[in-house]
């Protein structure tokens, strides 16, 4: 009976690193999708599609960092002429969300 103890912890180890480096791919992956949404809308050319998604990536992750997110992707339509409300850039955002998810369960990586 001693020997299940840390076996079960380490595979609760195991689950958490996964859950984990899981949850930091789907993040790092909506944050990107919500930067394409954002350059699609304002149909910017590559470059500065890339400027965008290099500034998206530069948020910083932690407390706050949605906040920051949309407060980047608003400046950047708002310098562009677009006004769009804080509600609809955070219903933007959680569709990217679950479009991130969907990819990310769905690679080889993460299935099964």
């Amino acid at each position: 009976m001693t020997s299940t103890f840390p076996a079960r912890e380490q595979a609760f180890e195991a689950k958490f690193a996964h859950d984990e480096e899981h949850r930091f791919l789907v993040k790092a992956r909506r944050d990107k999708l919500f930067g394409a949404w954002a350059a699609d809308r304002l149909h910017l050319p590559e470059n500065e599609k890339q400027a965008l998604a290099g500034a998206v990536l530069k948020v910083l992750d932690g407390r706050g960092h949605d906040d920051a997110l949309i407060a980047l992707i608003d400046k950047t339509l708002r310098d562009h002429g677009q006004i769009v409300p804080t509600n609809e850039l955070g219903a933007a955002l959680g569709r990217c969300f679950d479009e991130a998810e969907k990819q990310i369960s769905g690679s080889p990586h993460f299935s099964g």
